[in-house]
């Protein structure tokens, strides 16, 4: 794992869910001796930010603005190329005998994508390089498991990105090479905006097929009890708040609205 995708991890498990309503916490412990209401108030909005966010409804008010931006994908017009983009591995899995797999949001995105490559004919391009500094790529790992689970062939493997805007400058080199300007990008509902955005930044014209749709459920009374999947809905969606906003700074507007 290199430096840079180290330091992003440190910071995003500080900013995220659980451990940044702990640190409001411990925040608010540490100032309570002195400044008795102002920690105590910390501590009370910490523990209250978990509670909110451990529950469904809690979650979905980070989820659904992201999910609400773009649309299931009704038609395909004037596609050229499928691009999927990495979501991840499951590493050593043991009922493969060792070997990679694809993590639970990673084989979504593959099998949507190799939907799409049936429905429409288009060719596909996997993205996604070895940022946790596995032997194999994303790319060649999401080839694999097109191949072998879904009969489907990927024709393009970009196996050195790191994060989504590297997904989409390199993808967006590979594919221009081969005379490809338009796609049709997949990739999760929440992730969608970031990934569009940095898609339109590199100079190709990306029709959003978005999958896994978190806040597509009815609602039930069990929306409002604490659950640890909630949270972990949550903490995804905060992932994405935050990575949008630091696009913009870092790439000067990668991350910002484009439609």
């Amino acid at each position: 794992m290199n430096a840079s995708v180290l330091i992003s991890t440190l910071a995003g498990a500080m900013l995220l869910p659980p451990l940044n309503c702990l640190l409001l916490c411990a925040i608010g412990l540490l100032l309570r001796p002195r400044l008795r209401r102002t920690g105590t108030l910390l501590m009370v909005l910490g523990v209250a930010l978990l509670l909110l966010l451990s529950t469904r409804a809690g979650a979905l008010l980070l989820v659904r603005p992201l999910e609400n931006r773009y649309a299931p994908l009704a038609e395909v017009k004037d596609a050229q190329a499928i691009v999927i983009l990495g979501a991840g591995r499951q590493a050593n899995a043991p009922e493969y005998g060792g070997a990679d797999a694809a993590s639970l949001n990673g084989l979504k995105r593959l099998e949507y994508g190799a939907y799409l490559h049936k429905r429409t004919g288009l060719p596909l391009l996997v993205t996604g390089g070895s940022p946790d500094g596995s032997p194999e790529s994303e790319a060649s790992l999401m080839a694999r498991v097109l191949s072998a689970d879904f009969g489907v062939q990927a024709r393009w493997q970009e196996g050195a990105s790191n994060n989504t805007q590297d997904n989409a400058v390199m993808s967006a080199a590979m594919l221009k090479t081969a005379g490809v300007e338009r796609v049709l990008l997949v990739t999760d509902a929440m992730h969608m905006p970031r990934a569009m955005n940095a898609f339109a930044a590199a100079g190709l014209q990306a029709t959003a097929a978005p999958t896994l749709f978190s806040g597509s459920g009815r609602p039930l009374p069990t929306d409002y009890f604490p659950h640890a999947s909630n949270l972990a809905m949550a903490s995804y969606a905060m992932h994405e708040w935050i990575g949008q906003l630091w696009y913009r700074l870092r790439y000067h507007g990668a991350g910002s609205r484009s439609d």
